[in-house]
């Protein structure tokens, strides 16, 4: 169990390749530096060695046959699993590389799950030699001691042991809210939907993110059971309001691969969605663009079962998995969510405005609709805006809201009529 995330240094002279690079490795949960050249990754290196390297053959200056001879020429470094990443098709640039010493070869561009996989099984391998390493050492040092299991645990994996059990319990004694943010419809400035964002507020530590403790429930097989429990409130909820003085409005979820793949999914929402009275289009499933790649062919009939009941589709974090718009048609898609790494940078960075620009353009010729999260600033939202995007969520109009605020705010905000000023 690894005491803490890996870091990855990126080298390649390609910002945007960089950048697709970090974004993907950061969803996986690792965390990440980058160089844009041959030299400045030896100063990284030197400075704070990373668990492993992804390196570009073809660069201006110090290339990537050079950088890995070095890093493998010096008991420093060598143990530094390297991948090797290059457009170069040819069967001598992968020997060569391997001859420098990488360990693995992939060709651009990279295929996200391929990357995945290589990535894991390298750290792995590491994991398992540092561990056996550290282990001779403890052995040499502590002879003449005796210690028990517990003892030999370092702090982290202790932490973690505890976050599970919390979870665990946090599970059974239902301990988990949802605050909802909202989407404003840019034609008319006003909120159109909610997103449903699953919280956890620890007995005696406070709120812990989301980013923590959803993967370690995927780990622990408990995220079926939440995300049960997730749709379930919020058909109960959106009955609430159906009644009531706020009316009707659609809300997504956030839906893991998991649970479709492991989960009653389709069964669930039907359930629920006759339990409570709720009409099957108040209601959209959000799964991220990953997860569509994972058990693809299972993941098609899903979906099309549930666009048959009514169910809305869409698709979160778009533009960071590799996949295209014309792959996605085999998909039954109503929404795309252009991921927040281009949304931060689209008023700054030319190269990002004209990915989202792309975005918005393809997904309108096959009949989806456009969501941007992340909007933070007036820009932003301008540039969408002219950009023809459809809809719009993040801080620049309200942040997640728990229940009695969201409240408040759609009353308010309703009667006031338009949100956002052209």
């Amino acid at each position: 169990m690894a005491s803490q995330p890996a870091t990855l240094l990126i080298v390649d002279d390609e910002i945007q390749v960089r950048k697709l690079l970090e974004t993907l490795l950061r969803h996986e949960g690792y965390q990440t530096v980058s160089a844009a050249s041959g030299e400045e990754a030896l100063r990284l290196v030197a400075q704070r060695p990373p668990d492993l390297i992804l390196l570009d053959i073809m660069m201006p200056g110090m290339d990537g046959y050079e950088v890995a001879n070095q890093l493998k020429g010096s008991p420093a470094t060598a143990n530094i699993p390297i991948i090797m990443l290059s457009a170069l098709s040819e069967p001598s640039a992968r020997l060569t590389g391997l001859e420098t010493g990488a360990e693995e070869f992939i060709s651009k561009p990279v295929e996200r799950v391929e990357l995945w996989l290589r990535v894991r099984n390298l750290l792995r391998l590491k994991a398992h030699g540092d561990q056996l390493k550290n282990h001779s050492l403890m052995l040499e040092q502590q002879l003449q001691q005796r210690s028990t299991e517990t003892a030999q645990m370092n702090v982290h994996d202790l932490a973690r042991l505890d976050l599970e059990q919390a979870l665990r319990l946090a599970v059974e004694r239902n301990e988990f809210t949802l605050h909802y943010q909202p989407k404003v419809e840019l034609a008319s400035g006003q909120v159109c939907a909610l997103e449903a964002l699953l919280r956890w507020v620890r007995p005696g530590y406070g709120a812990v993110s989301p980013a923590v403790f959803v993967p370690i429930l995927e780990s622990l097989g408990l995220i079926v059971t939440v995300g049960r429990w997730v749709i379930d409130h919020v058909c109960q909820q959106i009955a609430v309001w159906q009644r009531g003085t706020v009316g009707a409005v659609e809300v997504s979820v956030n839906v893991s691969g998991h649970q479709l793949i492991e989960g009653d999914l389709i069964a669930d929402i039907g359930r629920f969605l006759v339990e409570h009275g709720v009409e099957p289009h108040w209601l959209e499933v959000e799964l991220t663009e990953g997860s569509l790649m994972e058990n693809t062919q299972h993941t098609i009939t899903s979906l099309q079962r549930l666009r048959a009941m009514g169910v809305k589709i869409s698709i979160d974090d778009f533009g960071t998995g590799y996949s295209s718009l014309a792959y996605l048609r085999r998909f039954p898609i109503d929404t795309l969510k252009i991921d927040i790494a281009f949304i931060r940078e689209v008023t700054s960075n030319p190269q990002d405005a004209a990915i989202t620009r792309t975005i918005i353009e393809l997904a309108h010729s096959l009949n989806l609709r456009v969501v941007a999260e992340g909007v933070e600033t007036q820009a932003q939202l301008e540039f969408l805006r002219h950009a023809g995007c459809d809809q719009i969520q993040g801080y620049l109009f309200s942040r997640p809201l728990p229940m009695q605020e969201l409240e408040r705010l759609l009353l308010d905000k309703r009667a006031l009529g338009k949100l956002l000023p052209h």
